[in-house]
């Protein structure tokens, strides 16, 4: 099953059918986005396989400028997303909503530069090294144990263990 409540942490074991719906969901984006976005990207827990996650598909959206922004936004609304209010520099963030659970999370970030990179490095890293993505599991796990109903302290707890990723990454290179 595909959506969760805004702000609950309730993991589910990975389903490759959340593959297939982020294919689809790519599908209607690239029709309806094409010559605004540079590339379109799986990302997330749901993008790695045997990862316990969130049953939200994640999609990274990136752009050659966050000036097209604007112009997403009305495509992406004609669609059934709206605006999220995050505070992270050169991020922003659609959801999409059925029957009041999030569905999909866009994240729209500058293609190739640090968040996008980052973003999919830790992907890449996770499904490369399985001892690392077990390791994630486990934190996962605790962490939606201590706090089923903040999912921002969910996703804050978990920055330490991504950083700690990133940097392994980064000395790989």
């Amino acid at each position: 099953m595909l959506g969760l409540e805004r702000g609950l942490v309730k993991l589910e074991p990975y389903n490759d059918k959340w593959s297939k719906l982020f294919d689809e969901e790519r599908e209607l984006l690239s029709s309806q986005l094409k010559e605004l976005i540079m590339a379109i990207e799986h990302m997330g827990s749901t993008s790695i396989e045997g990862v316990f996650a969130k049953p939200i598909i994640d999609i990274a959206i990136g752009v050659s400028s966050l000036d097209k922004v604007i112009k997403i936004r009305g495509k992406v609304k004609g669609i059934g997303y709206f605006k999220v209010p995050v505070s992270i520099d050169g991020k922003h963030v659609f959801a999409k909503n059925k029957e009041n659970k999030i569905t999909h999370f866009l994240h729209i970030m500058i293609y190739n530069q640090g968040l996008w990179r980052d973003q999919i490095s830790f992907r890449d890293y996770l499904r490369s090294f399985p001892d690392a993505k077990m390791e994630y599991v486990k934190l996962k796990g605790e962490l939606a144990n201590k706090y089923p109903n903040d999912g921002v302290s969910y996703t804050n707890e978990k920055k330490k263990f991504v950083d700690n990723i990133l940097k392994r990454e980064k000395e790989l290179e």
